[in-house]
């Protein structure tokens, strides 16, 4: 009996415990689910604003031109609170005038599309990047990608896209003319200039109903036509730093280029006149069968301008003496972070610069047409035949020479070259022209 009541006695006072410790020690313990919904948060190290100047980037799927940063940018800012992004748009053609002055008088945004320009790698401006790369994100780098952003043994920039040219045909023109298809996208220059011929058709009186063969632009930062200008071999600045484009083949790459228009007669009345947008609307109209193009025009006619009805085909420039469609481009773009005082500042700068450029994100750079500088997105473009044979083409393509004046250089080249194709200038002019008003940028040795 006394061992009963004493059972009982120690049944109640646990109890008691219970009621009074239970809730306390169940809500200790106690897992709230709702908060493994919740997204991660870091707790940064600095807080601040970081200033973020870029480019637009065209999306092809939606005609968005910063929606993508935009989107980079909230998604960092929400991971990492008390971090601010001010973005500010640059302009496609003055953008590089505009960062250079800023720079000049110490107003350059944090972050900016420079770590690929040779001007900056070379003046000093810019942070080293090392400390900030992981080997395995090195390593996923082609060479060329990590070449265009080194300079003395350190990286300056962060590569997230590569971009090319080609050659746009509207297979449609083709067929009607009865113009030879270049075979796997390849042809001889002969083959190039017979097809322009055929393609070539003139209207009535007042132009209507003419189908040219050709067309391409001028316009500062593009290089399409330097397909044509070094199909020969041509090139402009040696490996030393010297200006070469005053030689024999320089001057029959001139000369071919003269032709096309005042020769063979095969390209658009105003070739050499127009600029990017104008001269793509000539293909996308119908007005010309071939265009010498940025690769992200056939992204577009394949998503947002399938309105235009047009039978896309690519083709490589077409191989002169040269022996292979050789051509020139500014091929990657990269993010570079201008001098920091500030330890941690720098490394959030370079955590927002490793965010945007993740090797997660390549896939998106089928919306812009560009290609990826990443051996692990060497197949993006694997179910896109046209895409896949541009991105295929870029181990024809050659960066831009590594000389600090070089945009100067090659304002000087294009305003000599569009004299030739509109003012009745010989080529052998223009190349005299060109060497003389470029000397002054040749007159100290190169770093």
């Amino acid at each position: 009996m006394k061992m009963k009541r004493a059972v009982t006695l120690f049944l109640c006072i646990i109890m008691t415990i219970y009621i009074f410790t239970g809730p306390a020690i169940f809500k200790r313990y106690a897992v709230d689910y709702r908060k493994s919904y919740e997204p991660k948060t870091n707790e940064p190290e600095w807080k601040g604003i970081i200033r973020f100047w870029d480019y637009p980037n065209l999306d092809t799927t939606t005609g968005s031109r910063f929606g993508w940063i935009e989107k980079r940018i909230r998604e960092f800012e929400k991971k990492n609170p008390g971090v601010y992004v001010e973005f500010r748009p640059l302009d496609i053609q003055n953008g590089r005038t505009t960062l250079m002055a800023a720079a000049k008088i110490g107003a350059h945004p944090d972050i900016a599309p420079v770590g690929s320009d040779w001007f900056f790698i070379s003046s000093g401006l810019l942070d080293a990047l090392d400390e900030y790369i992981t080997d395995a994100n090195k390593n996923d780098f082609d060479k060329e990608a990590l070449e265009s952003v080194s300079y003395r043994g350190n990286v300056y920039g962060i590569p997230w896209a590569a971009r090319g040219y080609t050659l746009l045909l509207n297979k449609h023109i083709f067929e009607q003319r009865g113009a030879e298809f270049p075979k796997d996208g390849q042809w001889t220059y002969e083959e190039f200039i017979d097809s322009l011929k055929k393609l070539t058709h003139k209207g009535n009186r007042k132009g209507t109903g003419s189908t040219y063969g050709l067309n391409g632009y001028i316009d500062p930062g593009c290089y399409n036509l330097t397909g044509i200008l070094m199909s020969d071999g041509a090139q402009f600045i040696d490996s030393s730093g010297n200006y070469i484009f005053n030689s024999p083949i320089a001057l029959k790459g001139l000369q071919k280029l003269y032709e096309l228009k005042h020769k063979h007669a095969v390209t658009h009345p105003q070739f050499g006149e127009m600029g990017k947008g104008q001269a793509f609307s000539t293909f996308l109209s119908g007005q010309c069968a071939v265009l010498l193009a940025d690769a992200w025009m056939a992204q577009y006619i394949k998503n947002i301008g399938g309105q235009y009805g047009i039978d896309l085909a690519v083709a490589a420039y077409p191989r002169g003496e040269a022996e292979m469609p050789v051509y020139m481009n500014d091929i990657y773009y990269s993010y570079g972070l201008f001098k920091q005082e500030d330890p941690l500042k720098k490394k959030a700068c370079a955590e927002l610069i490793n965010y945007i450029t993740d090797a997660s994100f390549t896939q998106d750079l089928t919306k812009f047409g560009y290609f990826s500088p990443r051996k692990s997105g060497s197949m993006i473009y694997g179910g896109d035949d046209a895409m896949y044979a541009i991105n295929r083409e870029l181990s024809y393509a050659e960066n831009l020479p590594r000389h600090k004046n070089w945009q100067e250089i090659d304002a000087v080249i294009q305003y000599n070259i569009k004299e030739m194709l509109n003012s009745g200038k010989s080529p052998e002019k223009a190349l005299e022209d060109m060497k003389t008003q470029v000397n002054k940028y040749f007159s100290y040795q190169n770093d």
